[in-house]
């Protein structure tokens, strides 16, 4: 028998074979998508969210690096409560300065203390009372005013294209208070990325936003793990 009439006849009966089975349909799976459109923080302040997570310290004397309690001690002892806690506008976004900025390479308490020596067991209040001159307040005040924007920056549509400098005010009056905002193609930001429009003092402190668009009832919140400039404070 011819080979090719062989083949024909077996893909035959694989059909007929097949044809002969008793399949039903699959039944079609009706996925139901539960939409989500509540921003978890709407309904509080950029100040209220701070104080929301000032847990105490830990059992090491220390306190949880991803959390505010430095930051929110150190807006306090600056009488700037009302920076972060005013409604009159949503025009504001705030570079919140974890513990990390505190304690770590930007060392926040350095700057505005003179030393960077945290005893174990010492709250954050108990470190910003060595905030105890008028310099060293005004340090620090400068220090928080950089790290509140004018704006409300959000990656999109804001930072509208990827790979490019946006110059935001802060606080600070003038071009010495501009700072730089830079998104990247999966759109994470960078503020003072280098090569910005900016001077050296501000480009070699840059930052990656550690994380993302807390939004407020009263502007939008970013989180540093360092703090951030112009010219030095």
């Amino acid at each position: 028998m011819n080979i090719k009439v062989l083949k024909f006849s077996a893909i035959i009966v694989l059909i007929l074979s097949v044809s002969s089975c008793d399949v039903g349909l699959q039944e079609q799976f009706d996925f139901q998508p539960e939409a989500v459109d509540k921003v978890p923080f709407e309904n509080i302040t950029a100040w209220e969210f701070i104080q929301s997570r000032t847990p105490p310290l830990m059992a090491n004397g220390r306190y949880d690096a991803l959390e505010f309690n430095y930051f929110e001690a150190a807006i306090r002892k600056a009488d700037m409560v009302n920076e972060y806690n005013q409604v009159a506008t949503t025009d504001r976004t705030y570079l919140m300065l974890d513990n990390r900025a505190f304690t770590g390479n930007g060392n926040v308490i350095q700057i505005v203390t003179g030393s960077s020596s945290v005893p174990g067991g010492q709250t954050a209040d108990e470190t910003m009372d060595r905030v105890d001159t008028p310099a060293k307040l005004e340090k620090l005040r400068t220090l928080l005013r950089y790290h509140i924007v004018a704006s409300y920056v959000l990656q999109v549509p804001t930072l509208f294209q990827s790979e490019t400098d946006y110059l935001f005010q802060t606080l600070i009056p003038d071009d010495d208070g501009l700072i730089a905002f830079r998104r990247d193609v999966i759109y994470r930001i960078t503020v003072n990325a280098p090569g910005a429009p900016l001077p050296t003092t501000a480009t070699s402190w840059w930052e990656q936003v550690w994380a993302h668009n807390y939004q407020f009832n009263n502007g939008i919140g970013h989180v540093l793990r360092d703090p951030v400039r112009n010219k030095p404070y």
